[in-house]
């Protein structure tokens, strides 16, 4: 808050000085925690192209059981949030997973662009098989099941 009431200066804070301090937070601290481990930035890059790029959403899952040392890591870096732990899936029944969202730094540039997120997760509609975006998924998480990330796919292209 204190980058963002620097920003105003003697004007109410605005969305745009919030935006400008979170893009300078970013830059000068997780940004550059992260940028000594190369394959920790680019699982980032990765994550943020497959998530934000391809599927417009801010957050995804991750199984429970799966330990990845280089997400632990953006995770300890604050790059990476758990909002949701243990929760099932629908296509495969006692399958766990954690929600992961990515920090808003990580794509506060992206706002008022085509590529902004439009919601937390990229929702599926049974009836119509629509797609939907929503920040809270209507019955559970078992409605998410793009947002399922597959890490294997990261590794199979390092």
């Amino acid at each position: 808050m204190a980058i963002a009431s620097q920003k105003a200066d003697d004007n109410k804070i605005s969305i745009d000085n919030i935006r400008t301090a979170a893009r300078i937070w970013y830059s000068r601290g997780k940004e550059k925690a992260i940028s000594a481990n190369e394959k920790a930035n680019k699982l980032l890059r990765w994550i943020i192209d497959e998530v934000i790029g391809k599927r417009t959403a801010r957050a995804f899952l991750l199984e429970v059981n799966h330990n990845d040392e280089l997400i632990d890591y953006l995770f300890d870096s604050r790059i990476l949030h758990v909002i949701k732990e243990n929760v099932s899936g629908k296509d495969i029944p006692g399958k766990r997973y954690n929600v992961y969202s990515i920090d808003y730094g990580c794509y506060v540039d992206l706002i008022n662009t085509s590529l902004s997120p439009k919601g937390l997760f990229e929702v599926e509609i049974d009836i119509e098989e629509e797609v939907i975006y929503d920040d809270v998924p209507k019955n559970d998480y078992r409605s998410i099941r793009r947002a399922i990330l597959d890490l294997k796919e990261f590794y199979n292209n390092i």
